[in-house]
């Protein structure tokens, strides 16, 4: 007497195909939400850092910058970016690459944290609560390399160079700003390019280069935005999509 037999049940392709649509809109369903998520996220944080009835001052002045230096001047690409020439500017775009070539563009020669920390705090929205500002200041020092790498750095004439090679608004973006999310001025931008590091092992100069990007949000002047020029908000922790 055979005992019972093992039989094999194969799917057939159309519940292959319906079980593969299934899995694909539940990751797209995951995909948009964490779009969502992070979108809110941004705009809650540069929402939250907004005072109401807080009033520019005209021109802030960098603690680094020259007395005699024109603000409207880049440094150009190829040279290391110093701390104080990040441009005044109230174009979003240009406002965006200046700011990344700071992030990017360090010099550990001559310089140190504290310098492109006062740089880039000193450009802050002058409408920034102390919540917001408090966010900033933790962005940019999570930007900067902690003091015993710094020292380190400086130990190998490290220096950068950033050259960017396209700006544009984030997608994710638009979204904040059709649901009434975003207040007069504000803007996000990526800036990608390619950062050009140099510095000195064993006795030998030596280059490397890697592409990098960086979203940068501002307020800039518009309609109620009660600035004269492009101001930081946001050095982001992540790209935004």
């Amino acid at each position: 007497m055979s005992g019972p037999r093992c039989v094999r049940t194969e799917r057939r392709p159309s519940e292959e195909v319906a079980r593969g649509e299934a899995v694909v809109k539940k990751l797209g369903i995951v995909a948009a939400v964490i779009v969502l998520l992070l979108v809110v996220v941004i705009a809650s944080t540069m929402r939250g850092s907004r005072e109401p009835s807080a009033a520019p001052s005209s021109d802030p002045p960098s603690v680094l910058r020259q007395p005699a230096q024109n603000p409207d001047n880049s440094s150009p690409s190829g040279i290391p970016a110093q701390a104080g020439s990040l441009t005044q500017t109230d174009q979003p775009d240009a406002y965006a690459v200046a700011v990344a070539e700071q992030v990017f563009g360090l010099d550990t020669r001559d310089l140190d944290p504290v310098a492109y920390r006062e740089l880039l705090l000193a450009d802050a929205d002058p409408g920034l609560s102390e919540t917001g500002r408090a966010d900033l200041e933790a962005l940019i020092a999570d930007r900067l390399p902690a003091d015993e790498l710094w020292q380190r750095m400086h130990a190998n004439d490290q220096w950068s160079t950033f050259e960017a090679s396209d700006v544009w608004e984030p997608g994710s973006w638009e979204q904040v700003v059709t649901s009434g999310q975003a207040e007069p001025g504000w803007a996000l931008r990526n800036v990608t390019g390619i950062q050009t590091t140099h510095y000195v092992e064993a006795g030998v100069e030596k280059t490397s280069s890697r592409e990098r990007t960086v979203t940068i949000g501002m307020r800039c002047p518009a309609d109620g935005a009660e600035v004269d020029r492009c101001y930081l908000v946001l050095v982001g922790a992540a790209v935004v999509p």
